[in-house]
C-alpha cells in the first residue's frame, strides 16, 4: 500500500514495535477517520448500554467518555483496559502518537485473539467481539482488508 495519510512514518513506527503490518494499521487509520487525528463520533448507545447508572462512571462527562476519538477512532474506556490512564483524560487520545499507540496494542491484542485472522479481529475491532459475525463488522473488515491489496 502507498502512503495515504500523514502520518505514515509514525504509523511504520508504532505498528512495528508492536510487530504489525502497517498497511493494515494506515488501513485502519483511513477506514475509521480518513487521517484525521481530530476525528470525533458520538456513541451514545454505548454510554447507556455500558456507563450510564455505573459509580464509577457518575460524575463523567458522557461527551467526553463515550466516543470513538482519533486517528483510529478509539473508545477511551477500550484504551484504558490496555493501559491508557484515565487521569489523562480522553483528549489525549486525539494525539496521534498516543491515538496509535493504544489503536495499535488494541488491534495486536485482536490478531492474538482471533489466531491472527486479521478479517475476524478487524470485525471485533469495530463491532467487539461479540460482534464478529454481524454483517456491519463483516462488511467493515472487507473494506479495510481491501484498502491493502
Amino acid at each position: 500500500m502507498t502512503s495515504r495519510t500523514f502520518y505514515t512514518a509514525e504509523i511504520n513506527r508504532i505498528a512495528g514495535l508492536h510487530k504489525l503490518d502497517p498497511d493494515l494499521v494506515e488501513a485502519v487509520v483511513i477506514q475509521e477517520s480518513s487521517g484525521d487525528p481530530h476525528a470525533r463520533r458520538l456513541e451514545p448507545a454505548f454510554w447507556k448500554r455500558y456507563m450510564q447508572g455505573k459509580p464509577e462512571w457518575k460524575d463523567a462527562d458522557e461527551k467526553r467518555w463515550s466516543a470513538s476519538l482519533g486517528l483510529m477512532q478509539i473508545m477511551p474506556t477500550t484504551a484504558m483496559e490496555h493501559g491508557f490512564p484515565q487521569t489523562d483524560g480522553p483528549e489525549w487520545l486525539f494525539r496521534p502518537e498516543i491515538n496509535l499507540e493504544y489503536g495499535c496494542r488494541i488491534l495486536k491484542a485482536l490478531l492474538t485473539w482471533a489466531g491472527d485472522r486479521p478479517a475476524m479481529a478487524l470485525a471485533a475491532y469495530n463491532g467487539g467481539k461479540g460482534g464478529v459475525s454481524k454483517a456491519a463488522p463483516k462488511k467493515y473488515a472487507a473494506s479495510v482488508l481491501k484498502k491493502i491489496t
